[in-house]
């Protein structure tokens, strides 16, 4: 569609031949299908919604899940009609408890008149075909048309509220109630539609300048704009929106999207599959479930791409049903939004796209979703669900479906600087930083504080879950989140701005991944401007995470730490702490000191190699906080939960510190105390120049600049990963600046001299007996190269 047509001319109407022009160029079959479709095809497909909304053709009477499904529905309706202000026609609110002066209570009204319509068209519902419910539902729509959302209306405060929250819940009840709306009353609701979102593919009104609207936002306006057009038999409008859909699943290089290497990004600089891709995935599998089977289904071939996007995208970042911190934005300071509820939205959207797909991806979609629900030890996707989620989850759960086992490997998405490892029996994700990545996002009153969770914050999750849902947010020490390292600095809220404006200028940050294992590293320029730098690598295997620092300097007088563990316990957890095999921690809010520490072990949790020679501080303590602290939505209730901390002090002012310390997640004590004895692995250098590690037959190194490794030289910036097998040197190789052409590694003793790979990595054989490899990484945008070196 032309993103350079106007408002006025939409607004006009005359309207519809000037629509088709500007969609004509991108029309796909399924558009063309949808210009021309009857009113008995627009009532069918309305009809479809009904049931998608309902679960109407699903509902089991009688059965428990449903049952209880169905009275939550109810609860919730009947707070809202408790809330109803008498007076239709006159009234100047519909709810005692929100006003049209502010936007989000604007979208507050019809997002319950919605939900009323639900309970009053859903079988078992106690609502159902109440005529004192259908007429407050209808009173609701045209007192919230008369007094606020209507084609007159200015937009004030957030755009969303006006353009996607509104116009879907109100586009949802109409097509519910329909039958019961005049001609009238729908030409005036569609008409308060057009006005908001003309054009499917732009967002924000004319007096804050149109932007090409993208992902989920897209998703979103195409949603309201394709139910008000089936409601309201505008078929032309119908496939404007349909048409627009397409671009969101393409592939982007910068900006917002789905990249090759399964990243997804909104707003430009924030890693957000959690919660803007699960939105994107779930609006897009709905519109397909709704428009599947019929002439306008989406046929557009590239929607393979989507597809792919689920075992590539989404899946990595569950784990055991949850969706994983580092990709959920400033959403982990959501009270009511954990990252067990994104996971169970992403599993809902991934049942609902499986139904759009043939029946053996359908059936490994659903083994995926099946595992995670079977191994989901914290939460039931049965507790508290639409009725439209429990149908899918019980179907699934009633099949001959055989769960998948997690994997075991690692992924690295280099366009989002964000790492996920799955060793056995236990996750790892990291949150980073880069010139491409903010530090963290903050708006809207949300997660003001969140500052240090691009500086390198470790997530070590284990198989019972719970550890960053269970109130870790309002409760954890935000300035010593694990895995970060971190100045006593009070930064204000909101440093760096709101939305991801900024990026720290940092020299690189990257990875690389091969045989299941990875190596990351991050050039760490803290926020506010404190000159807090530091160079830090992890270096994953299926046992094991190494994590080294170097060159940690400052520039303040701040003391600075690095964080091993921040470990919430819950509210009543007190496992037990050794150190060097001694109870340690046992003075709840004092820090102790323990020097030439070699070990610890949290009851629990895992164990813990210290591999230099710095004192280890120790912390047991109790934390409050409240949801308020850090969302400006939240409660106000004091929460308490128990921590234990583990770090290593590096003084005021330090000029080039470092560290080396392994994470052995799930290992017990006596499996602790042994590795102590018998190393993991060799550090083969960690200083400003490179980060190095050897374990079994594998290196694994980050080289900030020419330096050497082990056996390997790199002439420049680079990541690597060298395992030996029979007969074969395998190596995978990146750029983690993502800016040079190749990347060249010098190889010596090996009795190797041949290279095989996709890419045409050239190698010279130099006169001293060494190898020299010169790798294309141009256009990678930092994924891995695979080569190997042969006979």
């Amino acid at each position: 569609m032309d993103s350079q047509l106007s408002r006025r001319s939409l607004l006009k109407g005359a309207g519809a031949l000037s629509l088709a022009a500007a969609i004509g160029a991108v029309f796909t079959p399924m558009a063309n299908a949808a210009a021309t479709a009857s009113p008995a095809d627009l009532e069918a497909l309305r009809q479809r919604w009904v049931d998608q909304l309902t679960g109407r053709t699903e509902i089991v009477a009688g059965d428990a899940d449903f049952t209880t499904a169905i009275a939550g529905l109810d609860k919730t309706v009947q707070a809202s009609v408790s809330l109803l202000v008498p007076g239709a026609g006159t009234r100047t609110q519909v709810f005692s408890d929100t006003s049209f002066t502010v936007d989000a209570q604007i979208v507050t009204v019809y997002k319950r008149l919605a939900q009323m319509a639900t309970a009053w068209a859903t079988p078992g519902s106690g609502f159902k075909d109440d005529t004192a419910l259908l007429q407050n539902i209808l009173d609701g729509l045209r007192d919230s048309h008369r007094l606020v959302y209507n084609a007159g209306q200015a937009e004030f405060g957030n755009w969303w509220s006006w353009e996607i929250g509104t116009p879907k819940s109100l586009t949802d009840a109409m097509s519910i109630v329909r039958d019961h709306l005049t001609d009238a009353e729908i030409a005036d609701y569609c008409a308060a539609v057009d006005h908001f979102v003309p054009d499917p593919t732009m967002q924000f009104p004319d007096s804050r300048g149109k932007i090409l609207s993208e992902g989920a936002n897209r998703v979103d306006i195409c949603q309201g704009i394709i139910i008000r057009s089936i409601v309201g038999g505008d078929t032309v409008r119908l496939a404007a929106a349909i048409a627009a859909l397409v671009p969101v699943w393409q592939f982007v290089t910068s900006g917002n999207g789905f990249f090759r290497d399964g990243s997804f990004i909104q707003h430009s600089t924030i890693a957000y599959t959690g919660t803007y891709g699960v939105v994107l995935l779930g609006g897009l599998a709905k519109l397909f479930s709704l428009l599947g089977g019929s002439t306008y289904a989406v046929t557009d071939p590239s929607r393979q791409i989507l597809f792919d996007r689920v075992e590539a995208s989404f899946a990595p970042l569950v784990y055991n049903g949850q969706m994983m911190d580092a990709v959920r934005g400033r959403a982990i300071s959501r009270q009511t939004e954990g990252g067990h509820d994104d996971g169970t939205v992403t599993i809902e959207a991934i049942l609902w796209l499986a139904r759009a797909v043939d029946p053996a991806t359908a059936a490994r979609w659903q083994s995926i979703c099946l595992g995670w629900i079977q191994r989901n030890t914290y939460s039931s996707p049965l507790a508290g669900p639409s009725i439209a989620r429990t149908a899918l989850v019980k179907q699934l759960l009633g099949s001959k479906v055989t769960a998948a086992p997690e994997p075991v490997g690692h992924t690295f998405f280099p366009a989002m600087d964000r790492a996920v490892h799955r060793g056995n029996g236990w996750a790892a994700s990291l949150g980073l930083s880069s010139r491409r990545m903010t530090w963290y996002e903050c708006g809207n009153g949300e997660n003001n504080t969140g500052y240090h969770t691009g500086d390198g914050m470790t997530y070590v999750y284990g198989p019972e879950g719970g550890e960053f849902d269970d109130a870790f947010w309002p409760t954890a020490n935000l300035k010593r989140l694990p895995g970060t390292t971190v100045d006593a600095t009070t930064l204000p809220p909101k440093v760096e701005g709101e939305w991801g404006a900024k990026t720290p200028q940092n020299e690189w940050t990257g990875g690389v991944t091969g045989a299941g294992y990875g190596a990351v590293g991050q050039h760490m320029i803290a926020p506010g401007g404190t000159g807090l730098s530091a160079r830090k690598s992890w270096f994953f295997s299926h046992e094991f995470i190494v994590a080294l620092g170097s060159d940690i300097s400052t520039g303040s007088s701040a003391k600075v730490e690095s964080i091993m563990e921040h470990r919430n316990l819950g509210a009543t957890g007190t496992n037990a702490l050794l150190i060097d095999g001694k109870p340690a921690g046992t003075v709840a809010g004092t820090a102790e000191t323990h020097a030439g520490a070699k070990w610890a072990h949290l009851e629990g949790v895992g164990g813990y190699l210290f591999l230099d020679e710095a004192p280890v501080q120790a912390l047991r303590e109790s934390r409050s906080g409240s949801w308020k602290d850090i969302n400006a939505n939240g409660t106000a209730q004091q929460l308490t939960r128990n921590y234990v901390t583990l770090y290593k002090d590096h003084g005021t002012n330090p000029r080039g510190a470092s560290y080396a310390y392994v994470l052995l997640p799930g290992a017990t004590a006596v499996e602790t105390a042994a590795a102590s004895r018998q190393s993991v692995g060799s550090i083969l250098r960690n200083d400003a120049a490179a980060q190095g590690i050897k374990f079994r037959n594998t290196t694994a190194a980050n080289f900030w600049s020419a330096a050497t490794v082990g056996n390997i030289t790199a002439a420049g910036p680079a990541s690597v990963l060298a395992w030996e097998t029979p007969g074969v040197l395998k190596m995978a190789v990146s750029d983690p600046t993502q800016t040079a052409e190749n990347v060249t590694l010098t190889i010596s003793g090996t009795r190797f001299r041949q290279v095989k790979s996709a890419t045409e990595v050239t190698l010279t054989r130099n006169s001293n007996g060494t190898l020299t490899l010169v790798i294309p990484t141009a256009g990678l945008a930092g994924q891995s190269v695979e080569l190997q070196l042969c006979p």
